[in-house]
């Protein structure tokens, strides 16, 4: 999980242009049915900072409200694509995350985590959801914390992590264990974690928290993110924000410093197969 295997600079190029390619079909299916997205987190900056991809960057991120999300689901569940598929917490028994994913089918692309899953994992476009969370603060502290562990629940029920520091490994290593004895099963945690995230949809909340971002946990006013607005993205547009700097000040701080040389890079995974792409 921690190792720094880096890219090979034809590898990350090609990753790019399959990863540019699928955005563009991810786009077409919201134009087409009246879906809000908006790009997210690297893409997001590489948006406003590159005006394409971050270029040691090797994915695409897109968030979007819940309600829009739900709409996503549906049609890629009740609509067969040939093409893509969208794995999310509770379509895919051993999946571990709790945002979903838009996968390329006939790819592969094995992070860390791989062999532990029984579903193969291709290279895919995350997507993270807004959640509403109340107004009022102690309610929202509950909540917020609730939906944290409950996340971490679901990690940890399907995944064995590994890490640097020896107390997170062993608290990590504690929790993996716990949740492989008591009998409550990986699917019934993420039934209840998806219950509780939407706890407070449809009722008049001003801020929206993307509950799967793990420590960070960011609050953001929903008038920052609508309604969207068009930026160039390498040849084409695609929806950001309507504040995009005051999104990316929340997740970067600085976001237009460029960060040390020897940080710019991504890992690279265990195994990728482009397939005919």
């Amino acid at each position: 999980m921690f190792k720094s295997k880096r890219y090979d600079d034809e590898t990350l190029k090609h990753l790019q242009e399959v990863q540019k390619m699928m955005l563009k079909d991810f786009i077409k299916i919201c134009e087409e049915n009246n879906i809000t997205y908006f790009v997210n987190g690297g893409t997001l900056l590489g948006t406003i900072r590159h005006k394409g991809f971050i270029p040691w960057d090797d994915d695409i991120d897109i968030m979007m409200f819940r309600k829009d999300f739900d709409k996503l689901n549906d049609i890629m569940a009740n609509k067969p694509n040939e093409k893509y598929r969208l794995i999310n917490v509770l379509n895919e028994e051993t999946y571990h995350y709790t945002w979903a994913r838009f996968n390329l089918k006939n790819t592969i692309l094995e992070e860390w985590w791989a062999k532990q899953v029984d579903y193969t994992p291709n290279i895919f476009i995350d997507i993270f959801i807004l959640y509403d969370i109340p107004n009022n603060k102690i309610k929202r502290f509950i909540h917020k914390w609730r939906c944290f562990t409950l996340n971490q629940m679901v990690q940890y029920s399907l995944v064995k992590f590994e890490n640097e520091s020896k107390i997170k490994q062993i608290v990590q290593d504690i929790a993996y264990y716990l949740l492989k004895i008591i009998p409550i099963s990986p699917m019934t945690i993420k039934k209840r974690c998806m219950k509780t995230y939407v706890k407070y949809q449809g009722i008049d909340c001003d801020e929206v928290c993307d509950f799967p971002a793990l420590v960070l946990l960011p609050i953001y006013k929903k008038k920052d993110w609508l309604p969207p607005k068009k930026a160039k993205f390498e040849d084409f547009e695609v929806n950001v924000p309507n504040n995009p700097d005051a999104i990316l000040k929340i997740i970067y701080g600085d976001y237009m410093k460029l960060p040390p040389e020897d940080k710019r890079f991504r890992p690279a995974p265990e195994k990728i197969d482009f397939g005919k792409y």
